[in-house]
């Protein structure tokens, strides 16, 4: 199944994905994170927002919508790897991404992934990962095999204790954020006007009436 191209998004749909990339550089606390590496890079789109100096990005897919993010994103470097793979020296990275990474990973690969991510983060680096929140997971019938597969190839129904729960004990969880709470209210034009830091409040006030369909969370390598 090909991928949506996220730079040919109009609408709330594009406010959407906007406003991940700012929430995850804010999460990243980007003025101090040098080197970060963005794993399942798609597009390019979010590493657009976190390829700013002062840091220097590193961006990985195996998808052919890797080209589009080499056309698209100037200010970093696109490699073909995957989560298991990953060609890079122990402990090099201050920040690593998994952005709606996890659900599509079978377990063996889930458990083998974490521990690759692990060697390169730096002691005291970010890891920011985000998830579809408590999806109901869907099947459907393959037309040609006559199997159930998952819609969008999400295997697992996350929250942020499943998510820690797969991670090393030298893991801290620090912040989090469910985003976005009520897509049709905290995407819409209207809302794309406001501050990142006035939207945060209003959605995090349309928590209250429902959680959001994503969690992004921020641990800490300590």
């Amino acid at each position: 199944m090909s991928r949506q191209n996220v730079w040919k998004l109009q609408g709330s749909s594009l406010n959407r994905q906007v406003r991940r990339g700012q929430v995850v550089k804010d999460m990243l606390n980007h003025s101090r994170t040098k080197c970060i590496l963005d794993i399942g890079c798609a597009e390019g789109f979010i590493t657009s927002f976190l390829s700013q100096p002062p840091a220097y990005v590193v961006g990985i897919d195996l998808d052919r919508s890797i080209k589009i993010a080499k056309s698209k994103v100037r200010d970093a470097d696109f490699i073909y790897a995957t989560i298991t793979h990953l060609p890079f020296r122990d402990k090099c990275f201050d920040a690593v991404t998994l952005l709606e990474i996890l659900e599509h990973l079978p377990n063996p690969i889930l458990k083998d992934g974490i521990k690759k991510v692990d060697r390169v983060l730096k002691p005291g680096g970010i890891l920011l990962i985000s998830v579809p929140y408590k999806e109901q997971i869907t099947y459907t019938r393959c037309i040609h095999c006559g199997k159930l597969t998952p819609l969008w190839g999400h295997l697992h129904s996350l929250d942020e204790y499943k998510v820690t729960s797969l991670l090393p004990k030298n893991y801290k969880l620090i912040e989090k954020k469910h985003f976005p709470n009520i897509p049709s209210i905290s995407c819409s034009r209207l809302m794309e006007l406001l501050p990142l830091r006035l939207w945060l409040i209003i959605n995090d006030i349309l928590g209250i009436i429902r959680k959001g369909c994503w969690i992004i969370l921020k641990c800490k390598r300590v």
